[in-house]
């Protein structure tokens, strides 16, 4: 299933990152929306739409859409509509999750279904006066037609650097059988004051092909 994990997994890759979004559940009513964009210099590109909502204090729903172009064009795509649960009390140094989702494929002239399921768990932390947090999350997502699966580990390292920017080195590796994919991620995220926009820069740098670096852009909203 060569296509299939290729397809998987470079759409997992230009997901959303939300950072620490893994086990930092939304408030009861309140959302988050990020729309991101990258590019290598082979003219592949990536788009990624993510959106989440607090319906409890340890419930969040979300919806996460990404798409990858190679350079000749042809466009694939994941789509995971998901509920994120805590487990155990949200008061605590050290935070988990679960979430459940479903989903699909597209892209060659094909359409199929997927199921996702994710495991994380996050800590705040403090360094020379300034905030900070660890976040991991293990991910399985299984295509029931083909009866094909792709297992996703990544990690965040996030810190406040005072004022408005954040500096963030997200690592992510995915993998099928013996075919594996991973990649380091830093970034720099900016937020005017009184601003509930976010700015995200970075880049996206391959394990093994770091001719196939892409540039990324970020945008987050708060409401």
């Amino acid at each position: 299933m060569k296509t299939l994990f290729a397809v998987l997994v470079m759409t997992c890759q230009c997901m959303a990152s939300i950072g620490h979004a893994g086990t930092w559940l939304r408030d009861e009513g309140s959302g988050f929306a990020s729309l991101s964009f990258g590019a290598t210099q082979f003219s592949e590109t990536t788009n990624a739409l993510y959106i989440e909502y607090g319906l409890s204090d340890k419930t969040t729903i979300g919806l996460d859409v990404s798409t990858f172009t190679n350079a000749l064009n042809v466009r694939n795509g994941f789509g995971n509509l998901f509920i994120r649960r805590a487990i155990g009390p949200t008061d605590q140094p050290n935070r988990w999750a679960y979430e459940l989702g479903v989903g699909g494929l597209w892209g060659n002239e094909r359409r199929l279904p997927t199921l996702k399921t994710t495991l994380s768990w996050g800590r705040g932390f403090q360094f020379h006066n300034r905030s900070g947090w660890v976040n991991m999350n293990a991910a399985f997502i299984y295509e029931p037609t083909l009866g094909s699966h792709i297992t996703k580990f990544d990690a965040t390292l996030g810190l406040h650097f005072g004022g408005i920017t954040t500096g963030l080195l997200e690592v992510t590796h995915s993998s099928q059988n013996n075919d594996t994919y991973g990649a380091f991620e830093p970034s720099l995220l900016i937020r005017p004051k009184d601003s509930k926009f976010s700015v995200k820069l970075g880049a996206q740098i391959p394990f093994d092909e770091d001719d196939r670096a892409a540039l990324k852009l970020g945008i987050w909203h708060s409401f």
